[in-house]
């Protein structure tokens, strides 16, 4: 079958103290370099479109955790069923003998940034191919700059192939304009994912330790209903050089939420001071502990989103659950709220 592929320039669960984990990757996986952007759509039929990461190059020590993918939407098609994939490979090269670990099925209803949360997998190969299986008329994003030699697409005419064995799939090949697939997108695809690399993000390493032993640390953000932080990480770890600051803000300026998941409460609007007044952007060395008191009926599901960078987009945190409130490690100013699955 004839494909038409148009090119268009444009610019936790809760953790609880003794249960299950949602992670929260502490780096971003990107085979992007560039600022310009190229649209593409699915036409003729469903087709996977993959990234590839040599994790030895990019310095990451395996095994590894995967806990969240993302894609950069240009249209979606709202309701479509779409397969979120991560395989691992041992050898590289071509990913078609490649081990499919995860596959996670769901719609995206929105253009943007799409960021989201999957069951955390193990990879413990030296590369990983991660990617969507896409509906006709779905666009995304590509970086319009240098090769496409790292994405691949792969589709049946007319049916769907079996995505745990890749060399089923009837077309197969790189993004480059070689055949079969004869698609060059001079980039590649926009498609990124997270990994948890630092033992701080490691299951169990949220750090109530102060908090469980005194209680007291925890003290109210005075203009911002339900929330308190730890004043033993802003006294002790800081020695009193940062101070946290809050504002409650109207529902309406909060990011669009993640996917399987409905924002509850307040939106909070965390922001930290240095010394002299000054702002502190970025990633802060020492994460500040935060807790919610969600409402009683979420108490046992809530978990902690944080909403950070430019556009802001939600991130799930490692979240621990300490009475009637849930605790998560904050180490970005931004939105804050908390959150129950679907």
């Amino acid at each position: 079958m004839f494909r038409k592929f148009m090119a268009v320039c444009l610019i936790l669960g809760i953790i609880s103290l003794n249960a299950s984990f949602v992670l929260a990757g502490d780096r971003v996986l990107s085979i992007n370099s560039g600022g310009q952007n190229t649209v593409w759509f699915i036409s003729g039929e469903p087709s996977l479109v993959i990234n590839g990461f040599d994790l030895n190059a990019l310095g990451i020590s395996l095994p590894t955790t995967i806990d969240r993918v993302g894609i950069s939407v240009q249209t979606a098609v709202p309701d479509a069923p779409i397969d979120i994939v991560v395989y691992e490979d041992a050898n590289g090269g071509s990913p078609r003998d490649a081990r499919l670990v995860s596959q996670t099925q769901v719609t995206i209803n929105q253009a943007g940034l799409v960021t989201i949360p999957i069951k955390p997998v193990t990879v413990t190969q030296p590369a990983v191919w991660i990617g969507f299986y896409l509906p006709v008329n779905f666009r995304f994003f590509a970086d319009a700059s240098g090769t496409s030699t790292l994405t691949y697409w792969a589709w049946t005419p007319g049916g769907r192939f079996d995505l745990v064995n890749l060399a089923s799939a009837q077309v197969f090949g790189p993004a480059d304009g070689s055949a079969p697939v004869n698609i060059n997108m001079n980039g590649r695809a926009r498609i990124t994912a997270e990994i948890v690399t630092s033992s701080a993000s490691a299951p169990g390493q949220i750090n109530v330790g102060t908090i469980m032993g005194d209680a007291s640390v925890l003290q109210p953000l005075s203009a911002c209903t339900d929330l308190f932080y730890d004043t033993a990480d802003e006294l002790v770890t800081y020695s009193d050089i940062v101070n946290v600051h809050c504002n409650i803000v109207a529902s309406y300026q909060a990011p669009p939420a993640p996917v399987g998941y409905t924002q509850r409460g307040f939106l909070y609007d965390v922001y930290f001071f240095k010394a002299n007044g000054v702002v502190a952007w970025g990633r802060l060395s020492f994460a500040l502990t935060h807790c919610i008191r969600p409402e009683p009926p979420y108490l046992e599901s809530a978990v902690i989103g944080l909403a950070y960078g430019a556009p802001r987009h939600w991130r799930i945190l490692p979240t621990a659950r300490f009475g009637d409130l849930v605790c998560a490690e904050v180490q970005y100013g931004g939105s804050l709220s908390y959150f129950t699955r679907n």
